[in-house]
């Protein structure tokens, strides 16, 4: 017994400052799907990943600084080349800025797709794992039948009953409908 809780010590310890994966979380997780990637998805993933950081923002802001610097005329040894009001750099920014926004859009149309992807996955699931349960229950009622316990549950009756997934989804939509027209949503 002792040798159980050293060993779950050893495996649930801070190791040089950061958590230490316990031996079972080391392999590769059943529940990670990957998911198949076009060259347009991986560029603007990597886009995102390299722009959305705080090392970018600083590497920019010292870019438009530096511009700013030189076109004013403070760097004796450079001549300004977009003098005041910074026409190129406005025009550089507005470009970048389009830049951004369509690589954020592709980033965001790839995520939901993906979680598109994840949630039919779990509702396909869902409905195998109820057509299960429900198949166990049958199956425990047979074994108590055989047995002889007659125990009637009104609550296991209910578990039993096969479950209407068209039922469920207009029950939901009407739910919402509901709460949509009470706060004033259409």
């Amino acid at each position: 017994m002792d040798t159980q809780k050293e060993q779950f010590k050893q495996t649930n310890t801070l190791v040089r400052g950061k958590i230490h994966i316990p031996n079972f979380l080391d392999k590769s997780l059943e529940s990670y799907t990957e998911f198949e990637e076009k060259w347009a998805d991986a560029l603007a993933k990597f886009l995102t990943k390299s722009f959305g950081t705080l090392r970018f923002l600083n590497l920019t802001l010292i870019f438009f600084l530096l511009w700013i610097i030189v076109n004013l005329g403070l760097v004796p040894s450079i001549t300004p080349f977009d003098l005041y009001p910074f026409n190129w750099l406005v025009t550089l920014v507005q470009l970048f800025s389009i830049v951004l926004s369509i690589i954020i859009l592709i980033s965001q149309n790839q995520e939901t797709r993906i979680n598109e992807i994840r949630q039919q996955m779990d509702f396909e699931i869902n409905v195998r794992a109820e057509h299960e349960i429900t198949k166990i229950l049958h199956m425990l009622e047979e074994i108590h039948t055989e047995l002889g316990i007659a125990k009637v549950d009104k609550k296991l009756e209910q578990m039993k009953e096969t479950i209407n997934i068209s039922e469920i989804k207009e029950a939901v939509e009407q739910v919402i409908e509901e709460k949509n027209n009470t706060s004033g949503i259409t």
